[in-house]
């Protein structure tokens, strides 16, 4: 009998996973099984989700700025008119 060689393919997804293993974890607690966070930490210590890149505060300069001042400015003006005309009254 023929002894057939038995060819095995390379999952890409298993060398990932293996290279992961010796990844540190992140360890952030988790809320709902009490268990750590096994996903790869980066730099600071936790994984995307638990740490990662912060979207920061929101934009208060330059444009929108401008326009709301220029707005409460118009607003102002026409209270200001307004109670005016009442006093006319």
């Amino acid at each position: 009998m023929k002894e057939e060689s038995v060819k095995k393919t390379k999952n890409p997804m298993h060398e990932a996973r293996l290279a992961l293993e010796g990844h540190p974890k992140c360890g952030a607690h988790c809320r709902t099984t009490g268990n750590p966070c096994r996903n790869p930490a980066m730099k600071n210590g936790r994984c995307r989700m638990h740490g990662g890149k912060s979207t920061g505060r929101p934009i208060t300069h330059g444009f929108t700025t401008r326009k709301r001042k220029e707005e409460s400015r118009e607003i102002r003006l026409m209270i200001r008119s307004a109670y005016s005309l009442l006093e006319g009254l």
